[in-house]
């Protein structure tokens, strides 16, 4: 196992982040699937097994990132952090540490937005873990309306993939620049 070093990722660096991007790839259109079943055909959890076992896969995929999340930042924390390239400018170094602050932001804020939003549903809503169904809530249960109800969490939950949508734009964006345009092997740090 290699881990970082002043040039490059290590193996368990690599792992968390791809294993974070299949996740991701994964949740969200499992999620607009989710979103686009329940606002057009007002579902009922328990009569509708195709909605369910997404919940459930959406819910466990949330719980494990979640802990990836968890695990990377205790890794990223305690282990060598590659150097950006010298040729970067001072903005562009300033853009780097920004854009990964707001991905360490974004990695803890949806998962828990979402979990937070099913705790917070006013009926019995059952927050899945694999096969188990009873998850604790994290925040309590209010009515509809009431401050920091169901709609309040998941607004937020909305947004972080608003956010994060853009975030990643830029941060493909800026990896196949440096890779195809500047030539400064960023990217293969992360894929070799």
């Amino acid at each position: 196992m290699q881990v970082n070093t002043e040039n490059r990722w290590g193996t368990v660096s690599r792992g968390f982040h791809w294993l974070m991007v299949a996740i991701i790839v994964v949740q969200i259109p499992l999620g607009f699937f989710m979103v686009d079943e329940y606002e057009t055909y007002k579902i009922d959890y328990a009569d509708d097994t195709v909605f369910m076992r997404a919940s459930m896969a959406h819910n466990t995929l949330g719980f494990l990132f979640l802990l990836l999340a968890t695990g990377r930042l205790g890794w990223r924390l305690s282990h060598v952090v590659p150097d950006l390239p010298a040729a970067l400018v001072t903005y562009q170094r300033y853009l780097a540490k920004l854009t990964h602050a707001f991905f360490y932001l974004l990695m803890f804020a949806f998962p828990l937005s979402g979990w937070a939003a099913l705790s917070a549903y006013e009926f019995d809503f059952p927050i899945f873990f694999f096969g188990w169904e009873s998850v604790p809530p994290i925040v309590p249960s209010v009515p509809e309306g009431a401050p920091f109800d169901y709609r309040f969490f998941a607004d937020i939950h909305e947004l972080c993939w608003q956010l994060g949508a853009g975030l990643l734009a830029l941060h493909v964006f800026a990896a196949l620049w440096h890779q195809y345009v500047n030539h400064d092997g960023l990217l293969m740090r992360m894929l070799r």
